[in-house]
């Protein structure tokens, strides 16, 4: 049953029941008015699995902990992550007055009962079940998630990305026999440019706003996204100061402690030693009187340093704001992108320096979806994770391409596998 991320992006929450009860995933979605939660758990979960940290996936987790206490398994890097997210959730709903669904209490309970596993190695979760965790390639410590139960076998995509991006290996879609395949749909209607025509395209933005005397402001996840920013800069040894801001200088912290997982820790590293980490808001007033880059959260501009950064430089037409990640329906940086305005503190602000998207998704798009679908070549497909349009057309696409029975899952409605 899908309780969330059924035909939308955010929440996701699939629950299967095998007897056992499973959980896969347990995320919120963050909207401009609201924090939009999946459909209430109205059963006595089993085991909660996570593929990655992205609130989307992780965020409503400690919630769970109010009333029971079901073990939960992830990677240890996305506990960690995770872990990052939760507090700062916290603290965000204290500066705004909310309140939140959980407090530290329910963290650490999550904590306590949740087992890290690493990739490839089988483990029983229930009487019924065992798992297995394969690189999803997306961020740190991603997975896909392949259950066996009653002689069958189910993957769980969670988001995947089948080439190797800057940080990470490609996924790996050596999973054996899969009756079913839960995948995500995100970009499940086109593709992606090529990587490194996007990273050349994007230092030349970045480096002719600073040419031009301006601040280029990239906003970026905190988790990957902007450590890979930082990255592809310090590979074109771009000519300006290059500034760190927001949680992403903690999720830094976290990733350089796991080296495995990254594909060349050693250069990243580098990388990040080689950038000014920003303290403070008097810092902040500083870096902007000179032309420099400043890669700071959050992605979708719901919230971070990254709109205090926009307040000071929307008048200035030498200045850009350079998006590297995908934007939600209904986000302050999807309205930016489509109307040129931005809310921000009750004010709307109409930009009149350059806004401009990049493409550097770590999602898969549609030839490597099928591609991955193809490989695995499962009896039945479920469709999540996908604006509804998006996903329609990509359940399409897999009957019409591949001849595999293909179903968009729909909130609160039940599907049977068989």
């Amino acid at each position: 049953m899908g309780l969330g991320g059924c035909e939308e992006v955010g929440r996701s929450s699939f629950l299967l029941d095998i007897g056992d009860k499973i959980l896969l995933e347990c995320g919120i979605k963050l909207t401009p008015k609201e924090t939009e939660y999946p459909l209430q758990v109205k059963t006595n979960l089993d085991v909660v699995i996570i593929s990655h940290a992205h609130l989307d996936h992780s965020g409503n987790l400690p919630h769970l902990f109010l009333e029971s206490n079901p073990l939960c398994y992830m990677t240890q890097p996305t506990l960690d992550l995770a872990d990052l997210l939760w507090h700062d959730s916290l603290k965000i709903a204290g500066i705004e007055g909310t309140e939140e669904k959980f407090s530290v209490k329910e963290i650490k309970r999550t904590r306590k009962y949740s087992f890290a596993i690493g990739y490839n190695r089988k483990m029983p979760i229930t009487k019924k079940c065992t798992l297995e965790f394969f690189n999803a390639g997306h961020i740190l410590g991603s997975a896909m998630t392949k259950l066996s139960f009653e002689n069958r076998t189910m993957l769980y995509t969670g988001d995947f990305k089948v080439e190797e991006t800057r940080l990470l290996t490609k996924a790996d879609l050596n999973v054996g026999n899969v009756d079913f395949v839960v995948i995500e749909s995100t970009y499940g209607d086109r593709e992606h440019p090529d990587r490194k025509k996007t990273e050349r395209d994007f230092v030349e933005a970045v480096q002719d706003t600073v040419d031009n005397g301006g601040i280029a402001l990239v906003p970026a996840f905190a988790v990957g996204r902007s450590h890979e920013i930082i990255d592809v800069l310090h590979e074109y040894k771009l000519n300006a100061s290059i500034y760190l801001d927001g949680m992403a200088k903690k999720a830094a912290q976290i990733t350089m402690n796991y080296p495995k997982f990254l594909k060349d820790p050693k250069f990243l590293g580098k990388a990040l030693n080689a950038t000014k980490w920003v303290k403070n808001e008097r810092q902040r007033n500083k870096i902007v009187e000179e032309p420099c880059v400043i890669v700071t959260t959050a992605g979708m501009l719901e919230g971070g340093p990254a709109l205090s950064y926009i307040k000071r430089i929307h008048a200035d037409e030498n200045s850009s704001i350079l998006l590297t990640g995908f934007q939600v329906s209904e986000t302050k940086g999807n309205r930016l992108l489509k109307t040129g305005k931005i809310e921000i503190d009750g004010i709307e602000f109409k930009p009149k320096c350059r806004v401009q998207k990049f493409d550097f998704s770590a999602h898969a798009g549609q030839s490597e979806l099928l591609y991955a679908l193809n490989k695995w070549s499962p009896e039945k497909v479920f469709i999540v994770h996908g604006e509804k349009e998006v996903a329609h057309t990509f359940s399409k696409k897999i009957k019409e391409d591949l001849g595999i029975n293909a179903v968009v899952l729909k909130q609160g409605k039940i599907q049977k596998l068989d």
